[in-house]
């Protein structure tokens, strides 16, 4: 259990991250400035040019929109300064994913067209020719992140990985829009990196691992402390609902203690999660069941593995059928 709640709490750490990534705000807010007049990194060449002018007019002309962004409403917020710069902040990125979330429905050349003529409508020319320019440059970036290689899972290649990506940042963004786009990201990453190295050397006592990351968490900006906090509330109720469940618990007091620490929404949630795993073991330990009924009834090796496709697949959908023979392969 110890090395489930373990597992669970750095899972929800990363996912954390991600969360706070969508919901949160936006860090301080910065206005843009034409990448030509402030000496920003030029970056690699644009695939298709970069004519805004030509990218809104084709943008406007479209009609149906994806599939997947329908009943939806864009990401993140653009806004500008009294001057009529665009101010640069996370929410801008949020909205530029918002619209590259439908790359594969759409190729990327009708996204951007759609970008410009949403940039064009929403945003008066000055800011929406810089926001245009930080799209292209996003878009170039994230095209550049896949010809790195991925990391193995240990500390000192994520860790690298890391560097590489800021390197990759540099070239394509100014520093103000780095941390406008990226600057609590790596600020988390840092802080996960660090905390994942403590955990892990092997020189430490457990008391002295637990002194040094409260120490690291003692260091963080109050922002990212609450997100790390938040993060951990979950692996903590999972924790006291093992307890109370050891206890002999009513499954209304664990829905209580979830909804207490959680909300209503997370308790309705995770009590479907629980009804539904119930289900799988239900059906699980009947096919268990059947299935050494079938091994035991001395049939001939091919009519009895017969038997068992077939009962597996009375029993389970597609997908669960691999989960079975995955778990009947284990025992």
């Amino acid at each position: 259990m110890r090395i489930m709640i373990v597992a669970l709490s750095a899972l929800l750490l990363v996912a954390g991250a991600a969360w706070w990534w969508r919901d949160g705000a936006g860090g301080p807010a910065r206005p843009a400035v034409a990448a030509a007049s402030t000496g920003a990194p030029a970056g690699p060449a644009f695939q298709g040019g970069s004519d805004f002018a030509t990218f809104a007019a084709r943008g406007a002309r479209l009609e149906s929109e994806p599939a997947s962004w329908r009943g939806t409403e864009p990401d993140g917020a653009l806004r500008v300064d009294d001057n009529g710069d665009l101010i640069v902040t996370e929410e801008v990125r949020r909205r530029f994913d918002y619209f590259l979330s439908a790359l594969g429905e759409e190729d990327l050349n009708v996204l951007r067209a759609r970008v410009a003529a949403h940039l064009d409508a929403a945003l008066p020319p000055a800011a929406a020719r810089q926001a245009w320019d930080l799209f292209e440059r996003y878009t170039g970036y994230r095209a550049a992140l896949r010809g790195l290689d991925s990391p193995d899972n240990d500390t000192a290649a994520l860790r690298r990985s890391l560097e590489e990506r800021r390197a990759l940042r540099r070239r394509w963004f100014d520093a103000e829009a780095r941390e406008a786009f990226f600057g609590f990201r790596d600020r988390y990453d840092s802080f996960a990196l660090d905390r994942r190295a403590i955990l892990e050397d092997p020189a430490l006592s457990a008391e002295e691992k637990a002194a040094r990351v409260s120490a690291l968490e003692a260091d963080l900006a109050p922002r990212l402390r609450a997100m790390v906090e938040a993060t951990r509330r979950p692996v903590s109720v999972a924790a006291q609902v093992d307890r109370l469940r050891e206890q002999g618990a009513s499954e209304a007091r664990v829905y209580q203690l979830r909804e207490r620490e959680l909300g209503a929404e997370a308790a309705e949630r995770l009590a479907d999660l629980d009804h539904r795993r119930a289900e799988w073991e239900r059906r699980y330990d009947e096919y268990r069941e059947q299935r050494e009924g079938i091994l035991h009834s001395g049939l001939a090796p091919e009519d009895r593995d017969a038997q068992v496709r077939a009962l597996r697949a009375r029993l389970f959908d597609e997908q669960e059928q691999r989960r079975v023979q995955a778990l009947d392969r284990i025992r």
